[in-house]
């Protein structure tokens, strides 16, 4: 009997996520913004250092094209679209408290640059923004904030932006589902936000992690959406 009840209260918000948000909430757009993280080419592009870990999910949910829709919605409501990345230099390498997968990425010299002061090498780079989101990001109204060093963006100025503009809800997408995407939902909670995760325009390193990740949104963020349901919420007046 206990292992049932166990069983039951695991399944509970997974199956919670999966469902319909039903009828979108009459966002304020002026206290709105669409946060995507680490929209880069590491993540997304096929030649990518880290897309081989992505690329199933990627495809079963359609997540680049979604992190578009996002996008462009944002611009033509007159929402704030801000951009988080993660982005490592070379003197990142020295950490001597990496954690294991942020060891695995400076190793490896994804999602790097030299330094954020030198553009040599940037453009196209890993780091880069994914090609066909630089017409949103690049237009000089996009917020792109400090890069974040870990998952969080307990240690960039992300939160102080959006709190300068008067923003209280975030509707958030990005890479990665499991890590990138589930800290800025809970550092965005903790600091007395509303968020709305998007699950179709994250991604995760198969099925199992964007499970776990699933689960976490339906028990802690304001709404887990399609893109469909964001989009709606986004323009509706």
């Amino acid at each position: 009997m206990k292992r049932i009840l166990l069983s039951l209260c695991l399944l509970f918000p997974l199956a919670f996520a999966t469902l319909s948000a039903g009828a979108a909430p009459m966002l304020e757009k002026s206290r709105t913004a669409v946060l995507i993280t680490d929209p880069q080419n590491d993540f997304l592009r096929e030649d990518g250092k880290l897309y081989p870990l992505l690329a199933g999910n990627l495809k079963a949910l359609g997540t680049i094209g979604n992190i578009e829709k996002l996008m462009k919605t944002a611009k033509t409501a007159g929402i704030v679209l801000a951009v988080d990345p993660l982005v490592y230099t070379s003197l990142d390498g020295n950490w001597s408290h990496a954690g294991a997968l942020q060891r695995q990425l400076l190793d490896m010299k994804a999602l790097h640059r030299t330094s954020l002061a030198d553009p040599k090498g940037f453009e196209g780079s890993g780091a880069d923004f994914y090609g066909p989101y630089k017409r949103y990001i690049d237009d000089g109204k996009t917020l792109v904030v400090a890069p974040h060093k870990m998952y969080g963006p307990e240690s960039n100025d992300l939160i102080y932006q959006l709190r300068s503009r008067g923003i209280d809800t975030v509707v958030l997408g990005g890479m990665v589902a499991n890590l990138c995407v589930d800290s800025h939902m809970r550092a965005l909670m903790e600091n007395g936000f509303k968020v709305y995760v998007v699950k179709d325009a994250v991604a995760a390193p198969g099925d199992d992690a964007y499970k776990a990740a699933l689960v976490n949104y339906g028990m802690i963020a304001n709404g887990v959406w399609t893109t469909e349901e964001a989009v709606k919420a986004l323009v509706k007046r």
